[in-house]
């Protein structure tokens, strides 16, 4: 038997129906939009021969939007918001750069500005918090808020470091102070545990616990 000779008709009809079907099904990048991301904390501060408290803090991600509300942060009954944008670089050693800025309302007020990054190289994570925070309300000068970890990974779910702190949350006698961090992860889960100025007078503990969503 001869094969079938395609006519001028056929294939336009075979070129038409190939075209509607390409048109009917979006490309991965158009049927999966960027998600919003979550993250939220909640970490107790135990200061011994001062108040302990909790501090919560709630942050979401949308592409490069950035979105973070903290509480008890910069100041006690003090709640913060802010917004920022996102940059991320590299493949083998990742880099993620988020400035911000935003204000704090309650005890304290006033206008916040911030930066805050991570890097990572295979076990080897650094993640930092920094932020100039104008107390307007309190008629004080502005102050530098650090928060930063660095870290290593032995396995996926643990890792130990080091932690460093300065700030003004609750008094210490010391500008910085820093201590060693260990911490262990399950599913979407993280507890962390910080000791700040081990077997010190001025030593105080952190326990945080997270979740991702």
């Amino acid at each position: 038997m001869s094969p079938r000779r395609l006519t001028p008709v056929s294939a336009l009809v075979l070129v038409l129906g190939s075209a509607v079907s390409g048109a009917q099904e979006p490309s991965e990048e158009e049927a999966a939009p960027a998600a919003w991301a979550y993250r939220a904390s909640l970490a107790f501060y135990g200061v011994p021969s001062q108040t302990n408290f909790l501090q919560p803090v709630m942050k979401a991600d949308h592409g490069p939007v950035h979105l973070e509300a903290r509480y008890n942060y910069e100041s006690l009954r003090t709640a913060s918001f802010f917004l920022g944008w996102n940059f991320a670089f590299g493949d083998t050693v990742s880099f993620t750069l988020t400035p911000i800025a935003g204000c704090m309302v309650g005890d304290a007020g006033g206008p916040i500005v911030g930066l805050e990054l991570s890097l990572g190289w295979g076990p080897l994570s650094f993640s930092s918090e920094g932020e100039w925070v104008f107390d307007l309300q309190g008629g004080t000068d502005g102050y530098v808020y650090v928060w930063s970890e660095l870290d290593v990974s032995p396995w996926e779910w643990f890792r130990v470091g080091m932690a460093l702190q300065r700030t003004r949350v609750f008094h210490n006698p010391r500008e910085v102070v820093v201590g060693p961090l260990v911490g262990v992860s399950v599913w979407k889960v993280s507890l962390s545990a910080y000791w700040f100025q081990p077997g010190g007078a001025d030593q105080s503990f952190v326990l945080a616990a997270g979740v991702s969503f």
